[in-house]
């Protein structure tokens, strides 16, 4: 990793905040008022949700901490084209395309000087070391997990955006998750990584040589950086290095003051922590994003050795379950899975995991379906190119596959279920799905579906009035029809 003097770039949260704000004002949403981080700021969340509304929302006064919280970054698709420098209006297709050409050109990191690294202007370590003056928050009405005695202020109370970044020991390549972080005591966590994470396979690597795992917890990024580490790569890859490519230029990271991890420079908190190889508390449950509870396990213990901050940090919160959190696991998904598809049929045009599946769980397909048989083979695709996916369905092209009335459409006027639809017991998905074989169990075995719902042989035509694409709404109905579209 060359090193080289730190420029102005585009790489920080707070930049993309002021650019929505200097740009697209009704994106934002700022409260100035003592909101309680108990409960009370994701009853906002979820209140805005109900009237179907995703702005980005500052808190900007916690109670119990100097620190405001943002969330809801991720909760609008167009936010996150913007993120990417498309246009507000650009359709998931057109993300899906642009993220995957970036995608298929990394851009190396590059260090930088640490003095000159925003998140670098407060470093705490030993005894000075406290998350709780983090502004975390309680989700959800039973989250819950052991803590240590003196702390019970803070049972329930998550990091839900913290990228996890550590070592491969063997190959030294970095890998960066999100997996939840439980505060238990003022240096302490407990941690929840799946079974099919990559670093898990880090972690066991160390357990097994009988060593802690180093990790660094980085938070407030830009989101074109967070889409970037969150790209679907094999365990083999610099994601940072994916990063670069999604912004257009090297990520700059810097060296962490306690652990042999590297971070992105313009992070807004790092937490330098180690993973211990042995002791394991209870943990959770925890409110995730399939809409239930996961359920409580033994999990690693993770000690906190630094923490290093930018002088006006925000903190960054993603609302679990949620359209925030579901968002930004999702459109990372679609390129992937667009890509193993049209290694099946190049009648493949486009991809969408729906946030109606959890973003995890249903995808919809977009083909021109060149011959009989090519649907099946191109939900079996999809079922290869992400193992949590459950529900694959196969649309004509045109079915808007981001409409999931238009995707039941086309089930309930184009399916035989008997002809057109085919199920694979016993398949691997998401150890979190409450829909697996033994939920309570933690089970990732479940049953997957492949539809068919394009159209068939001797279909009836169907409903069409020609000229629809040539009438001017606004040339028709003026100021009034300006007004109703804004309401």
């Amino acid at each position: 990793m060359a090193v080289t003097t730190r420029t102005e770039t585009q790489q920080d949260l707070q930049s993309f905040l002021r650019y929505l704000e200097e740009n697209y004002p009704d994106e934002v949403l700022r409260i100035s008022r003592e909101v309680d981080p108990v409960f009370e700021a994701t009853a906002i969340l979820w209140a805005l949700e109900n009237q179907r509304r995703y702005p980005v929302v500052i808190f900007e006064n916690i109670k119990g901490s100097n620190m405001p919280v943002v969330t809801n970054v991720h909760a609008s698709f167009p936010r996150l084209a913007l993120a990417l420098g498309l246009p507000f209006d650009a359709t998931p297709r057109d993300f899906v395309l642009e993220y995957m050409r970036r995608e298929e050109n990394p851009i190396a990191p590059v260090l930088v000087d640490n003095a000159q690294a925003p998140c670098k202007e407060i470093i705490i370590t030993g005894d000075d070391v406290d998350v709780t003056k983090l502004p975390t928050l309680k989700y959800h009405e039973l989250d819950s997990g052991q803590v240590d005695p003196g702390y019970e202020a803070w049972q329930g109370r998550y990091i839900t955006l913290g990228y996890d970044t550590m070592k491969d020991p063997e190959t030294g390549v970095p890998n960066v998750g999100i997996y939840r972080l439980q505060v238990k005591g003022p240096n302490k966590f407990g941690i929840q990584i799946s079974e099919t994470a990559h670093g898990n396979y880090i972690m066991k690597k160390n357990i097994k040589a009988g060593r802690p795992t180093e990790m660094a917890v980085f938070t407030g990024i830009h989101p074109a950086v967070e889409l970037g580490c969150l790209s679907f790569t094999g365990i083999d890859v610099d994601e940072f290095s994916v990063a670069g490519g999604i912004i257009g230029e090297p990520l700059e990271m810097v060296k962490c003051e306690t652990i042999d991890v590297e971070v992105p420079a313009h992070a807004e908190i790092v937490l330098e922590c180690e993973i211990h190889p042995t002791e394991r508390e209870p943990e959770a449950p925890f409110g995730e994003y399939p809409g239930t509870y996961g359920p409580e396990r033994n999990n690693p213990v993770v000690y906190v050795k630094a923490i290093t901050m930018r002088k006006n940090a925000v903190y960054h919160s993603s609302f679990v379950g949620h359209r925030d959190n579901l968002n930004l696991s999702g459109v990372t998904r679609n390129s992937q899975i667009y890509k193993t598809c049209r290694i099946a049929s190049g009648g493949v045009r486009a991809v969408y995991v729906p946030p109606s599946g959890r973003s995890r769980f249903i995808c919809y397909v977009q083909m021109e379906k060149l011959i009989e048989g090519d649907p099946k083979n191109a939900a079996m695709a999809a079922f290869t190119a992400d193992p949590f996916l459950k529900y694959v369905v196969v649309v004509d092209e045109d079915v808007d596959i981001t409409n999931d009335s238009e995707v039941w459409h086309a089930i309930a006027t184009r399916v035989r279920w008997d002809y057109d639809a085919f199920q694979v017991t016993y398949s691997r998905g998401s150890p979190l799905d409450p829909a697996s074989y033994d939920p309570a169990g933690g089970s990732h075995l479940v049953t997957k579906v492949g539809i068919d719902a394009t159209r068939k042989a001797n279909y009836q035509p169907e409903l069409f009035t020609p000229g629809v694409d040539k009438v001017d709404l606004d040339e028709l109905f003026g100021e009034a029809w300006q007004r109703t579209r804004q309401d």
